[in-house]
């Protein structure tokens, strides 16, 4: 079914946003887009106590005409995805991280190629992580409507509020693409933001359960056994929390895994009696935790992780320090906020790569684009540096 919308919004769009409630409409739909070079969409989310995002809209601009599309009348998103996943078809977001996560858990797409304003505008001269509503205030002067920001998009029907909000996001973030794309191409720097926004799609993705215990802050100071029981308990978690569909806290927190393999109780009373550990939890998940430190003590020495590394040393950190000044030297030049060009965990892993006399190894994120005009000043400087000390 298709309808359209009225409301206050529609005097500054081309026509009325268009509702599309089941699958014959959504595909009708999918065969107009389907010739576009170019579509602008977000979506509307509720995540509170589940680990997936419940979607409740999706919204496509193109041309200046607003679509809202209801996700709870669709069983077929073939006709989506092959949207979503065609090559030829920019899909614009601002800042679409949750967005390609969502998109991806709810119809089976992979967005690409993507276009994500907010990392368009840090190299078009504004901030870093510009928000929405602030990049669309800074390029058009124009307040969008903010009353249904923390709306219930679950449920039907949504007020005339929540569709306005829902179709001014893509009706001005169209028109965002409109007004930065050009000045990219000029500065021949379109493509850097396709290629970050691809991989941040990508980053978006979910994670291998078996890695996720690098995420952990403290993990560094774990090693042997207790490394790997970190390893395997937050492996544990992060499946039964998919599998449950909760938030990862509701199993066990990251201060929580820490503890358990810094510790390493041997019975459910120990378990019990660590700090701050609720005792529903002990209850729910205890037996499961001890097997898991049980196999952890019995694991070879030849299963167990690396050790995660730590803070840098002293001479390592020095040199980060004058890395980091010798990038925002390079940042300067570029008119570009330091951050797009390399973040610190980039840098430490470039400077722990070669540190004392090794070979530099560039990181994957400062590939790319980054290679030529970032990367490779900073090996350079890394050796220059290295020489000097050696003379």
């Amino acid at each position: 079914m298709r309808s359209a919308i009225g409301g206050s919004l529609a005097s500054s769009m081309t026509e009325s946003p268009i509702w599309i409630a089941g699958d014959s409409a959504l595909a009708e739909a999918c065969q107009l887009w389907s010739s576009a070079d170019v579509l602008a969409l977000d979506t509307e989310f509720v995540r509170t106590e589940t680990y997936f995002a419940r979607l409740g809209l999706i919204q496509v601009a193109l041309d200046g005409r607003c679509s809202l599309i209801d996700p709870l009348t669709i069983s077929d998103w073939s006709a989506l995805v092959e949207i979503l996943e065609n090559p030829a078809i920019i899909k614009v977001f601002h800042s679409l991280s949750e967005d390609a996560e969502v998109l991806l858990n709810s119809t089976g797409a992979r967005v690409a190629p993507v276009f994500d304003t907010q990392i368009a505008a840090a190299l078009a001269n504004h901030d870093l992580q510009m928000g929405f509503a602030r990049l669309v205030a800074a390029e058009f002067d124009v307040q969008l409507p903010k009353e249904a920001t923390r709306s219930d998009w679950l449920k039907r029907p949504l007020d005339a509020v929540q569709c306005e909000y829902a179709a001014a996001d893509v009706y001005w973030l169209e028109k965002l693409f409109n007004r930065l794309a050009p000045a990219l191409r000029d500065q021949k720097r379109f493509d850097w933001v396709v290629e970050d926004s691809n991989r941040a799609a990508a980053d978006s993705l979910p994670t291998d359960p078996a890695v996720y215990y690098l995420r952990l802050r403290g993990a560094w100071k774990l090693k042997g056994e207790r490394l790997m029981a970190l390893q395997q308990l937050a492996q544990w978690r992060e499946l039964q929390a998919r599998e449950q569909d909760v938030n990862r806290s509701r199993i066990l927190s990251d201060a929580e895994i820490i503890q358990v393999a810094d510790t390493m109780p041997t019975s459910l009373a120990a378990l019990g009696n660590l700090k701050g550990l609720h005792p529903r939890k002990v209850r729910l998940f205890g037996d499961a935790i001890l097997n898991i430190l049980d196999q952890a003590k019995a694991s070879p020495r030849e299963q167990w992780p690396a050790r995660v590394p730590g803070p840098l040393p002293v001479a390592q950190a020095d040199l980060m320090r004058d890395l980091k000044t010798h990038l925002g030297e390079l940042a300067e030049q570029l008119s570009v906020p330091v951050e797009v060009l390399a973040r610190r965990k980039q840098l430490e892993a470039l400077v722990r790569s070669g540190y004392p006399q090794g070979e530099y190894q560039v990181p994957a994120p400062l590939q790319g684009w980054r290679q030529s005009l970032v990367a490779e000043p900073l090996v350079q400087y890394l050796e220059e540096q290295r020489d000097a000390a050696d003379e």
